[in-house]
């Protein structure tokens, strides 16, 4: 009772306890993303018909999807002619209102279908261990395969103090001198034993109630690989065994982290060592290992982890060649018995140790008292990433990624030779390298500069940067794509980087291979951007790409990028599928459609739209940016239309010349 009162109030163990599981619920609901984004936007519509699958893919749930697939596709080329028809003036407004209330009846669950049947063509992959069921919820619990950190901090803050505050005010020399001197150490390791297995199973019933009210765990008797993280395991279990297996492991890893702690502390006496080796035993590897390795050592880091114990190979494509690599090969049932069998032995051994060195010392000579030292090896890793930049509020400009830029003053140029892009000066004719530091392209394979944006007084630009590294120290043979946006003051001409993240790797270190994921690819196709206070957004062809500058986390907008982009610093307006503008807040993520407004192409400032009328023979018209105020600004038919500070610009259909028009505001 003694030792329990010193650990959980002395040495504040009850606080870091409700501390860990305070924060770890706290951070659970605020970085949790579905894995599915369109399975939960469009729930109520996927979930009518995976009434009509759910579980094993059968002949007859076969049948029905491929046929509704099929009307979903002649429904939708009917809408695309039908659209057309209406604007060409070949049927009037009550035929097209008539026969688009018929197309919407079969397209009402478009896409909630979209989301089933790509849950279809995944299961006719392996349709005998596959099923239909929601996904997302176990794809949260179970999916995950990532180090609970707040967990491992507690863990170390909780475990630390127990010998070493001993130490540290040579206690430990009158404990070994009394008859219960071995029962405390004992004590102790059983405390915290308890303590931890309390956190692991506190932290695994957290998370299965987290995820069971916000998505739900439906049909938990499923094969695990119904689920796309398990794709390929060839392990036979069902999700609800592989989340009490996956939460057993993550105990006994705790345990091992535990006993290890305790281990160190009783064999260097010293705070900082034992709180340093801890975190360096975890971390570094974490960091600095490929899966297939973590997964092969008898640490507590693979047990901490515990999914991909379960996983199947996972296999990514080159992206030069298209060859096929390994980046993590599954774990066999006699490696995960072998690994664990040794990770126990350890602990006992660690134990047994531990309690040896906490027996009594009635003959032993202070000769023999003595000990190597320990120490510890810590890998300096510095990630330079830039964050955002603090001067304050972003210009209210308007964006449209179909017309030019307006440099105050300057012209952007690119040389035809090297394909260098330069900044002249209108009025004097002077030119001024873009990239204004001189180390730019030095050290690099392939430098380039791929995008712009322009919101005075600051050129922003964005830089692609491709660098290999041979036989150095912790890389051989590696390659690292890196894209940066960079901000130029226009007035000073001095520059600092404002966002920077690798976008993929083929690092090793040490010589083993890992890459860093897909998350960011998108960043090596992109072709234009804009920004704003809080966000980037990336323009891609297919889609655009938010990502907040804080953050870093990002989302896919459902937005097509095969016309004009818009941005006012709010909004991003653009023409749907259908040809009709539309816009998205950034801030409330609400999307607003002006119905009234059909067009071919369309452009903006800072108070009109102007459009070309697909309804009325590829006018030009303006209106206000709530829509209203429509006004004819030209009769003459055009294709397409741009504008700048004075001018609106149009490309005439019948001539193809572009025809400059003046601005009436």
């Amino acid at each position: 009772m003694y030792e329990v009162k010193k650990i959980m109030l002395w040495q504040r163990g009850l606080f870091y306890i409700a501390l860990v599981l305070l924060l770890g619920t706290v951070w659970l609901a605020l970085s949790d993303n579905p894995a599915d984004i369109a399975m939960e936007r469009y729930k109520n519509e996927y979930e009518w018909y995976l009434e009509k699958v759910n579980g094993y893919c059968t002949e007859g749930s076969s049948l029905y999807l491929e046929q509704e697939a099929e009307q979903i596709a002649k429904a939708k080329e009917r809408q695309n002619s039908l659209l057309e028809n209406y604007y060409d003036g070949k049927i009037s407004e009550s035929e097209y209102k008539k026969e688009s209330r018929e197309i919407e009846k079969v397209l009402e669950r478009q896409n909630g279908f979209e989301v089933i049947y790509q849950q279809y063509l995944y299961i006719c992959e392996n349709a005998g261990n596959r099923c239909f069921l929601q996904t997302n919820g176990w794809m949260g619990l179970l999916g995950k395969g990532t180090l609970n950190f707040i967990l491992f901090l507690g863990i170390l803050l909780i475990v630390t103090p127990v010998f070493c505050s001993e130490y540290s005010c040579q206690m430990d020399t009158l404990i070994l001198t009394a008859r219960e001197g071995r029962k405390s150490a004992l004590y102790k390791l059983l405390i915290m034993i308890a303590v931890v297995l309390f956190l692991s199973l506190s932290i695994s019933l957290i998370e299965y109630g987290f995820y069971r009210f916000k998505y739900g765990l439906p049909d938990g008797d499923h094969p695990i690989q119904s689920i796309r993280y398990f794709a390929d395991s060839s392990k036979s279990m069902s999700l609800l065994e592989g989340y009490v297996l996956i939460g057993l492991l993550r105990m006994f890893g705790g345990v091992f982290l535990t006993i290890f702690l305790m281990f160190i502390s009783v064999l260097a006496k010293k705070y900082a060592v034992t709180l340093l080796t801890g975190a360096v035993s975890v971390i570094i590897p974490y960091i600095g290992l490929s899966k297939t390795s973590i997964y092969r050592l008898p640490l507590p880091l693979p047990f901490l982890l515990g999914t991909d114990f379960f996983a199947g190979d996972i296999v990514m494509s080159d992206a030069l060649t298209g060859d096929e690599k390994i980046i993590f090969a599954e774990v066999g049932t006699v490696t995960l018995l072998t690994l664990l069998f040794v990770s126990v032995l350890l602990c006992i051994l660690a134990v047994v140790w531990i309690l040896r060195r906490n027996s009594n010392r009635w003959l032993m000579k202070s000769g023999q008292k003595k000990r190597g030292a320990a120490f510890a090896v810590m890998f300096g890793l510095t990630l330079a990433v830039t964050g955002c930049s603090g001067r304050g509020k972003t210009g209210s400009v308007v964006y449209n990624s179909s017309a030019g830029y307006d440099c105050m003053g300057y012209e952007i140029i690119q040389d035809a030779g090297n394909f260098d892009h330069s900044l002249k000066n209108t009025s004097t004719g002077e030119t001024y390298p873009l990239a204004r530091s001189p180390m730019f392209g030095v050290f690099s394979d392939e430098e380039e500069i791929r995008a712009f944006y322009v919101c005075p007084p600051y050129l922003y630009y964005t830089t692609s940067v491709m660098e290999s590294y041979v036989n150095r120290v912790g890389n051989y043979s590696s390659n690292i794509t890196k894209v940066s946006v960079v901000e130029l003051d226009l007035n000073t001409f001095e520059e600092k980087t404002i966002f920077e993240q690798i976008t993929n790797s083929g690092r090793s270190l040490l010589g083993i291979d890992y890459e860093t994921g897909d998350k960011w690819k998108f960043l090596d196709f992109h072709h234009a951007f804009f920004l704003n206070d809080d966000n980037l957004f990336f323009i891609g062809d297919d889609g655009i790409t938010k990502v907040n500058r804080y953050t870093r986390k990002t989302v896919k907008l459902e937005i097509p990028t095969n016309g004009n982009i818009s941005f006012d610093g709010e909004s991003i307006f653009y023409k749907n599928e259908q040809g009709v503008l539309t816009r998205y807040d950034v801030s409330s993520n609400e999307t607003y459609t002006y119905e009234n407004i059909a067009a071919y192409d369309f452009c903006m400032d800072e108070q009109s739209i102007y459009y070309v009328s697909r309804t009325d023979g590829g006018g030009l018209y303006s209106c206000g940016k709530d829509g209203n105020n429509k006004e004819l600004v030209s009769h003459i038919p055009a294709m397409s239309v741009t504008c700048d500070t004075g001018n609106i610009y149009v490309l005439s259909k019948e001539s193809g010349e572009e025809i400059a028009l003046p601005k009436s505001h």
